[in-house]
């Protein structure tokens, strides 16, 4: 069986700017620091926000990290991968990486294209596939039309890797409900979150809020 392990749980850093000064905002956890960072927006404040994602390592047959985030999160990264007695360098940032097609010719894959150019890009295609015996996955759009989640099976049950997929906020997932002027992927992003909870996890994490206990 394979295993999950969270490296770098998700972080938001949320300030405001005016006359040429930064305030930071005090928070208490992911989701509120997206709260606040929208109150702040609503309040016409220049506001801005760094968020950190759930960074996670998964353990099968081969390592596979997911969600590395941003280059200033490396070294907490690589830190975390070592505690686990994992050699960086053999899980990244030169290994094979997981991108369905749909993300390959996306306009906004533009931004990023010199960074795909040099990566060994393994292109998926379909609704859903094998990666190796007890991990899989499968198309979930709604945050963006090619984001995949990935299906781990571990001895505590089946993981969901679901990064953006499931969020902003934890209770949108726990109540199975967002906003109804939340924006046009609403209805997809609901008709995703049926289909993860249909899977019977033991456990749903989200790209930026902690991991949810089903099982």
């Amino acid at each position: 069986m394979a295993s999950v392990h969270v490296l770098v749980p998700a972080q938001r850093y949320v300030f405001a700017v005016s006359n040429g000064e930064a305030e930071a905002a005090t928070i208490d956890s992911s989701a509120d620091g997206f709260e606040r960072y929208k109150s702040l927006q609503q309040g016409g404040r220049t506001t801005g926000m760094v968020a950190f994602p759930n960074t996670l390592l998964v353990r099968g047959e081969r390592d596979y990290l997911v969600d590395p985030g941003l280059i200033m999160q490396g070294a907490p990264v690589l830190g975390a991968m070592q505690e686990l007695g994992v050699d960086p360098n053999e899980v990244w940032p030169m290994r094979k990486t997981y991108v369905h097609r749909i993300e390959t010719e996306a306009p906004y894959a533009q931004i990023v294209s010199g960074v795909m150019e040099m990566a060994d890009l393994e292109i998926l295609d379909g609704e859903e596939g094998e990666i190796e015996p007890g991990l899989r996955w499968m198309l979930t759009p709604g945050h963006c039309d090619g984001l995949i989640s990935l299906l781990v099976d571990t001895d505590d049950g089946l993981v969901v890797i679901a990064s953006d997929c499931v969020g902003p906020l934890p209770e949108y997932f726990d109540e199975m409900s967002l906003p109804e002027d939340f924006g046009p992927e609403r209805e997809e992003l609901l008709r995703q979150w049926q289909r993860i909870r249909d899977l019977n996890p033991a456990v749903v994490i989200p790209g930026h809020n902690p991991p949810v206990k089903l099982g």
